[in-house]
């Protein structure tokens, strides 16, 4: 019996409507993901293909063999990509895109970032020069089925990058330089020195100001304010944007932890003195004013 031909291509028509839509595009064991993270005008990315765990044992020295060139994904290279001058565990790397790879061995591996990027897990790169290569010490934490880059401990100028897979982690410190100066020339900051009374815009007279004291520290210009609308606020310091304006950061443990540009001190001057300031935020309105005392 012959089965009519315009019969047997409806046929196929009804199936293939019946399969998803992304069925149709190739299927892949470790799908490609990214993850970017930007610190203080840094922006990082990580392109990755996500290998799972799929119920093996022994990842490393096992899946992954002793002294085996690892790309920390699948398929093709891991690749980093960073817009401006970025530290990675001490080791500078310049602005571009590289590829990523670990030379594995047990209790500790070989981190070696590559200025060629588009290239497949296999073969393996060659060693050159031009190669970022140092030592990491992997450690262990909760299980992750999928291979995952996470950014963490983000703060003004610095966060963590990790990699976990299994039980394996790996944390990869990251240093971005400055957008912002943050030091002062002294004849430059002091005209600013000294104690302000502030108020909030329409808090009630009735309230008694807060006082903000200025000084020069360590070639910055460092703020106190007591009683602090936050604690952290408590400690903070004053970035120069231009003359008479300035970004409001956040300083704990010596360190600068928030440089909040939505914050703007600008200063006000009479006779060439400094006399107040008015802190503007994000609504383009003041948010408060102080004054001399």
């Amino acid at each position: 019996m012959t089965v009519p031909t315009a019969g047997v291509h409806g046929a196929c028509l009804a199936l293939l409507l019946l399969v998803p839509a992304g069925l149709s595009a190739q299927m892949r064991a470790s799908e490609r993901g990214s993850v970017s993270q930007t610190i203080d005008g840094t922006t990082i990315t990580i392109d990755y293909s996500r290998p799972q765990v799929r119920g093996r044992d022994s990842l490393f020295g096992g899946v992954e063999k002793w002294g085996a060139v690892w790309t920390p994904g699948a398929n093709y290279a891991t690749t980093l990509e960073v817009n401006r001058p970025l530290k990675i565990d001490g080791h500078p790397v310049a602005p571009g895109k590289y590829s990523l790879w670990l030379v594995l061995q047990p209790g500790e591996w070989t981190m070696v970032i590559d200025p060629r990027h588009r290239m497949y897990h296999l073969p393996y790169p060659d060693s050159t020069a031009d190669q970022i290569r140092y030592q990491v010490k992997p450690g262990t934490g909760p299980f992750n089925e999928m291979l995952t880059f996470t950014f963490e401990n983000v703060r003004a100028d610095e966060g963590t990058l990790f990699l976990r897979w299994g039980t394996t982690q790996v944390a990869f410190h990251l240093e971005v330089e400055p957008k912002h100066k943050l030091t002062i020339a002294a004849a430059d900051a002091k005209p600013y020195l000294g104690t302000y009374a502030f108020r909030w815009n329409g808090q009630p007279d009735s309230v008694p100001p807060s006082k903000t004291t200025l000084t020069y520290e360590n070639g910055m210009l460092m703020g106190r304010w007591a009683p602090a609308p936050w604690p952290q606020a408590a400690t903070f310091i004053l970035v120069e944007i231009k003359e008479g304006w300035f970004f409001f950061g956040s300083w704990e443990d010596g360190k600068l932890t928030d440089l909040d540009s939505d914050w703007v001190f600008e200063f006000a001057k009479k006779d060439g003195a400094v006399t107040g300031y008015e802190v503007w935020g994000d609504k383009d309105q003041p948010d408060g004013t102080a004054t001399r005392e």
